[in-house]
């Protein structure tokens, strides 16, 4: 088995789906905006599709079994019209109208929360549950933040697991601000990385 990793390619969204849908499992946010596990396969594959390797940038490990979504500076979390509509189509199918509804909330609040100032946004770091605590998510995040600081750029991501603090703060990044998103959804730490 080898941690090494290479560039997503445009077309692997089916892998990083999955890849990232076996992380967030246990995920407490994500359990509660998509109303269980059932939709998150379905829906990260949508929004790696439509959006995160259409405009931004992915690392994954040559075994699969690990890997990274990224926007780069001045692009938006923005599905389009036709990723939009396949994203609500599979969360209807397999989580129903309550997780449609959680996840519309979420995602207004964190894009009213999203920093304005130009930046690099890490939307996933996922690594398999069985790899984890072995080093392969700080290689993913290292191959990243050298092209983040070869832009002298800052970086963003949403924190939804309180044990990840830790790790995210050895790679140089810090809470911002602690948000509770809607009614009943679990904490978020927003946390922010000066450039370099």
């Amino acid at each position: 088995m080898s941690n090494l990793c290479r560039p997503l390619g445009r077309n692997e969204h089916d892998l990083i789906g999955s890849v990232v849908a076996k992380s967030f499992a246990d995920d407490p946010v994500n359990l509660w905006a998509f109303n269980g596990a059932a939709a998150m396969r379905p829906a990260f594959t949508a929004m790696a599709k439509h959006c995160y390797l259409k405009r931004g940038f992915g690392h994954i490990t040559n075994d699969g079994l690990a890997g990274t979504l990224w926007l780069p500076p001045k692009d938006n979390k923005s599905y389009g019209f036709l990723g939009n509509l396949a994203l609500a189509t599979v969360i209807l199918k397999y989580s129903g109208p309550t997780a449609l509804k959680r996840g519309m909330a979420l995602d207004r609040v964190l894009t009213d929360k999203h920093p304005k100032k130009p930046h690099f946004y890490l939307f996933a770091i996922a690594v398999d549950p069985e790899l984890q605590g072995q080093g392969v998510g700080s290689r993913l995040m290292k191959q990243a933040l050298a092209q983040v600081d070869a832009a002298h750029m800052p970086a963003f991501l949403e924190n939804s697991k309180p044990r990840n603090t830790p790790f995210y703060e050895r790679h140089g990044f810090r809470v911002t601000e602690e948000i509770v998103p809607a009614p009943g959804c679990p904490p978020m730490w927003l946390m922010w990385r000066e450039a370099r």
